[in-house]
């Protein structure tokens, strides 16, 4: 048996295929990306030997507005939060590599993972990290009280702590994921002692052991990260610092990277793209997705109960044209499930293709609602490319008789009314994940942490637990192929799009090296020319 240094770390090979998912989303799939459309994840020549010291100015859209990394959903918190935070393992491109863990080895039959801790990594506040730490972390994400939306996905195990640098996971079934879960900013291992103060994790001071340091937050305005000195990989972070602001005008952050305002514009608005990519004084890069938008009704509301207006809708939908109009056509339709084509574990065969109007208004008849009915759509109103897609879904669901009122609602609102289910029906977007059960335990399962409205299937629970614990990488996607088509058909998500995304920064920001698995951890490798 070997050790994680490379991808081939489990004896058993059959779990180390199973366990390897995201390499293979990699290279067998490769990330979400239009047809034909160009994609540059780093630079085509060396950039030379990193030099130290200098601030990144990152602008992004939205403000990260929880830092929790057991409880974020939001991915601006997610670009902050893995600058603060390690976890056991990370992945890069999808190939899981040591992180606070030096190392580990995985049993034979895949039911015991033994970590062995790095000696030299602290929390910001200096204290070690500790296997200690490293289970508070896993049972505080499993803790009901902690409404951690990842909670299902750490089911299984006992976690023990022979000594303070060895943590041993002992399963009651192989977890095919588990290691790529381990390497998510959601399984960040936190500081106990911030976690249970007086504003906790998502308060003004990091918990984390990563290589920066949260130095300063104004919500709304900005959030200032600072070179953490006693990172345990002595050669990084190269940078002093990342200042992280916010704006949702997308006017105004095309011209403060053109204008050298900022040197970092992340995800800049698609139609700006071209007119960046021309400046000779930037950089860009990008092409690949990792963010898959949708539609999401309240299965607890009628009619979306009755699953046959669920299906008018998703075939009244044009999900090109919604693509077109939305994001400047930067990106893929989904024409089935969640996960876009070219990802492991997706439905290759489109279920939906063009709008089919007559069949959608038979769907509705059916379900007694010949003449339509009236609803409201509810769409964060500083994501100006949600709005969009809600403004061509508005006039798509008008063409068979359902009445859409916008409401716009900021981001704190819309996610306090998703906890209450309170919505008809929510215009939004998840983050694609390494390892599909991240996201599908935490969406669409009964009793998942973002299952909002509340729909349960008995066969897609089924379906998702049987992948979790399949150590056979075929019939793994098998099973996943098989929700997605539940998903697809009778779920409560209209799956429209999957972006195509853009970084682009000033030329003498160094390092890029883009992983649309996706992870926002190669940060610290990033540096500035002088």
């Amino acid at each position: 048996m070997m050790h994680a240094t490379t991808r081939k770390w489990i004896g058993m090979a059959g779990l180390a295929a199973a366990v390897a998912i995201g390499g293979a989303a990699w290279t067998a799939g490769g990330p979400a990306h239009a047809a034909g459309m160009e994609i540059r994840m780093q630079d085509r020549e060396p950039a030379g030997t990193p030099q130290r010291g200098g601030r990144l100015s990152l602008l992004i859209r939205l403000d990260a507005t929880n830092l929790d990394p057991h409880t974020a959903i939001e991915t601006s918190a997610y670009v902050v939060i893995e600058q603060i935070y390690d976890s056991l393992v990370e992945s890069v491109r999808g190939e899981v590599r040591p992180a606070l863990a030096e190392r580990w080895e995985v049993s034979q039959d895949g039911l015991v993972y033994t970590f062995h801790l790095r000696g030299n990594a602290r929390f910001h506040g200096g204290r070690p990290v500790t296997s200690e730490d490293v289970k508070y972390s896993i049972e505080r994400i499993r803790n009901p009280a902690t409404a951690s939306p990842r909670a299902r996905s750490f089911e299984g195990f006992a976690i023990e702590t022979p000594d303070p640098r060895t943590v041993v996971l002992r399963l009651s079934r192989p977890h095919a994921p588990l290691l790529p879960l381990l390497s998510t900013n959601g399984a960040s291992i936190v500081d106990r002692t911030v976690a249970e103060a007086p504003g906790g994790l998502n308060g003004s001071v990091g918990g984390g052991s990563g290589p920066f340091v949260l130095a300063q937050r104004v919500v709304g305005q900005r959030i200032v990260l600072n070179r953490n000195p006693n990172y345990h990989d002595p050669e990084r972070p190269y940078l002093d610092g990342i200042d992280v602001t916010f704006n949702p005008d997308d006017n105004a952050r095309a011209a403060a990277i053109r204008s050298g305002t900022v040197n970092f514009l992340w995800r800049a608005a698609p139609e700006f793209i071209d007119t960046l990519k021309a400046d000779p004084q930037l950089k860009w890069y990008g092409g690949e997705g990792s963010l898959s938008l949708h539609l999401r009704l309240n299965v607890s509301r009628k009619p979306y109960d009755d699953v046959r207006v669920r299906q008018a809708i998703y075939h009244a939908l044009d999900r090109q044209e919604i693509l077109e109009i939305a994001n400047s056509g930067h990106g893929q339709p989904l024409n089935a499930g969640y996960l876009p084509p070219d990802r492991w574990g997706s439905v290759k065969t489109p279920i939906y293709g063009a709008p089919d109007l007559a069949k959608a208004r038979a769907l509705l008849a059916e379900a007694g609602l010949a003449n339509g009915f009236s609803t409201n759509l509810m769409v964060i109103s500083t994501s100006a490319f949600q709005v969009r897609s809600a403004e061509v879904i508005q006039q798509q669901l008008a063409k068979i008789g359902i009445r859409v009122t916008l409401r716009l609602v900021e981001a704190t609102v819309s996610n306090a009314a998703l906890r209450r289910d309170d919505f008809d029906l929510f215009q939004s977007g998840f983050s694609l994940s390494l390892d599909p059960d991240e996201r599908f335990s935490s969406a669409f399962v009964t009793d998942g942490g973002t299952n909002y409205g509340k729909w349960s299937e008995p066969e897609y629970d089924r379906l998702i637990l049987a992948a979790r614990g399949e150590t056979d990488r075929a019939k793994r996607e098998a099973l996943y192929q098989q929700a997605e088509t539940i998903l697809a058909i009778r779920g409560p998500v209209a799956m429209t799009w999957v972006s195509a995304d853009y970084d682009v920064v000033r030329r003498n920001v160094m390092g890029y090296v883009g992983d649309s698995s996706p992870s926002y951890r190669f940060y610290r490798n990033l540096w500035l020319a002088r």
